[in-house]
C-alpha cells in the first residue's frame, strides 16, 4: 500500500471502532553513499528508513501507536494498540490535534532528478575528489575519508481535523578528510559542501583543496602560554559553540528551570552586534521547512535582535502554557518520538567584517577553528565550558603558526555579551551556523 491508501484505510477503520479524531505522522528517508579509498570503491551503501506514528482520540482519551510497515494487517494493530494505551496513559495535559494554519508558505521545488542520480556519477565525483586532494600537496599521504552521497526525505502529517502537510527534500553532499605528514608529524583536516539540486553542482575540486589547506596549515603546531587572549572563533568553531547551547533558547528548558534566559524576554542578553535568527523559509539551505512537527506553518523568527531577547522556541503546548503564539518550533527526533521543541535553520546574522580584517586588527591573539569534547565540556544550565581546541596564533595582524594542546574556557552567556565583531563569512552547511566572532579576551590554558 502507498501512504495515501494506508492513511485512508486506517481512518475509515478507526471511525468504525469509535475514534473521534485521528492523525498520522509519516516519515520516509533514503540515502545512497559512495566511499572511495586509494582509488577504489571502499563502500557503496543504500539505506532506507522511516515509519508511521498514529494517535487518536477514543472515549475522550488520546492513544498512541507506531509501525515501520505500511501493510493492511498493520491497521488493526495500530488501532488496537492506541486504544489499549489510551485506557492506561495518564497525562496532566491532554494532547490536541491541530486543524492547521490558515495558510502555508510555498514549498521549495523538489529536485526529483537528484534521487535518480546514477551510481557512476557518485563514484566518479568521489574518485575525482580523492585524486585532487592527493595531488594538491606532496604532504598529503591519504584521503582517510572521501565520500559523496545523496539523500531524500519525505514527511506527511494528516489528521481528521483537516490538517494535511507534505514535503519532500533532497540533498547531495561531498566530504573529504585527509591526512598530512611532514618530518614525522601527522595532522588531519576536512571539508564538505552540498547542493539541493545535483551532485554536479558541487565544486568537487574546491572541497578537496580546502580540505588539504585545512590539514597542511596545522603542521608544526605547538602550544602557547596560559593567559587571557583576544579570541576569534572562526565561523565553523563559532557554529560548534552555538549548537552546543541551543537548548537554552527552548521554552521547554526555560519552563523546567534549565536555562539562565528564563524571565529575560525584552532584556539585553547579548552584544548589540548579535542578532540570532531562525529562518526555515530561506532558500537553498539544507534545513529549510514550511511546517513544523505539529503542522504549524513556519516563519522567520528573530530570537535575539540587536542583543535583546525577543522570544524562545515554542511549540503549541509551550506557547499555550506561556500565553503566547507558537513560533512553530515543534520537533520530533524520529517518526515515533514525542513532540519536542527545536530550531530549523538557526544562525547568527552576518556582520560587515571580513575574517582577514579581524585578524589584521589583532596584535596578539588566537583564532580557534575547531572545538573538541563538546558533549563533556559544556554545561547548558550554567553556560560554563572548558574545551580542547585547535587554532592559529596571531601576531601583529598576521597568522604566524598553528596552535594545539590548548583549552579554551569561559561562559556561553558571557561570550554572547562580549562579542566585539561579527564576520561576514556565514556559510550554511547544516541547521545551526554562525559567521566568525571576535571577543576581547578568553581564558586559554596551554603550557
Amino acid at each position: 500500500m502507498n501512504i495515501q491508501q494506508f492513511q485512508e484505510a486506517l481512518f475509515a477503520k478507526g471511525r468504525e471502532m469509535g475514534y473521534a479524531d485521528m492523525e498520522i505522522y509519516y516519515v520516509n528517508g533514503r540515502s545512497t553513499s559512495v566511499k572511495v579509498l586509494k582509488g577504489e570503491i571502499d563502500q557503496y551503501t543504500i539505506v532506507e528508513n522511516g515509519g508511521l506514528s498514529f494517535r487518536g482520540v477514543i472515549k475522550g482519551k488520546m492513544g498512541y501507536a507506531s509501525t515501520e510497515k505500511l501493510e493492511p494487517d498493520v491497521i488493526d494493530f495500530l488501532l488496537e494498540e492506541a486504544r489499549s494505551n489510551a485506557d492506561i496513559l495518564e497525562s496532566e495535559e491532554q494532547d490536541e490535534l491541530f486543524a492547521g494554519s490558515e495558510s502555508y508558505p510555498e514549498q521549495p521545488a523538489y529536485a526529483s532528478t537528484l534521487a535518480d542520480t546514477v551510481p557512476e556519477i557518485l563514484i566518479e565525483a568521489a574518485l575525482e575528489m580523492e585524486r585532487t586532494a592527493l595531488a594538491a600537496d606532496p604532504r598529503i599521504v591519504m584521503a582517510r575519508h572521501c565520500s559523496v552521497s545523496i539523500r531524500e526525505n519525505e514527511v506527511l502529517i494528516v489528521n481528521t481535523k483537516g490538517l494535511h502537510c507534505h514535503r519532500r527534500k533532497s540533498l547531495a553532499t561531498a566530504y573529504v578528510y585527509v591526512i598530512a605528514a611532514d618530518h614525522g608529524e601527522t595532522v588531519t583536516g576536512g571539508w564538505h559542501d552540498y547542493s539541493l539540486r545535483s551532485v554536479e553542482e558541487i565544486d568537487i575540486a574546491d572541497v578537496a583543496h580546502k580540505a588539504v589547506q585545512e590539514a597542511v596549515s596545522k603542521l608544526r603546531a605547538y602550544t602557547i602560554q596560559s593567559d587571557n587572549y583576544p579570541v576569534i572563533f572562526r565561523h565553523d568553531a563559532a557554529a560548534q559553540l552555538l549548537a552546543a547551547y541551543t537548548s537554552v533558547f527552548s521554552a521547554e528548558s526555560v519552563d523546567k528551570g534549565f536555562s539562565r534566559l528564563a524571565g529575560k524576554l525584552g532584556e539585553k542578553v547579548a552584544s548589540e552586534r548579535i542578532t540570532l535568527i531562525d529562518d526555515p523559509l530561506m532558500e537553498n539551505v539544507p534545513a529549510g521547512s514550511t511546517f513544523d512537527a505539529e503542522g504549524s506553518a513556519t516563519r522567520r523568527n528573530e530570537i535575539i535582535k540587536d542583543g535583546e531577547l525577543r522570544t524562545y522556541f515554542h511549540n503549541r503546548k509551550t506557547a499555550r502554557k506561556a500565553g503566547v503564539q507558537s513560533t512553530s518550533h515543534a520537533s520530533k527526533g524520529s517518526y515515533n518520538s514525542k513532540i519536542g521543541v527545536s530550531y530549523h535553520n538557526l544562525y547568527v546574522a552576518p556582520g560587515t567584517s571580513t575574517l582577514e580584517d579581524m585578524i589584521r586588527k589583532t596584535d596578539r591573539g588566537l583564532m580557534i577553528v575547531e572545538l573538541q569534547g563538546l558533549h563533556a565540556g559544556t554545561n547548558t544550565a550554567s553556560g560554563n565550558f572548558s574545551l580542547a581546541c585547535l587554532g592559529y596564533w596571531i601576531e601583529q595582524g598576521q597568522v604566524v603558526r598553528a596552535v594545539n594542546q590548548i583549552t579554551v574556557s569561559g561562559n556561553f552567556f558571557d561570550v554572547l555579551q562580549q562579542v566585539e565583531e561579527v564576520g561576514n563569512d556565514l556559510r550554511f552547511t547544516g541547521s545551526c551556523t554562525s559567521p566568525s566572532l571576535k571577543l576581547a579576551a578568553l581564558s586559554i590554558s596551554g603550557s
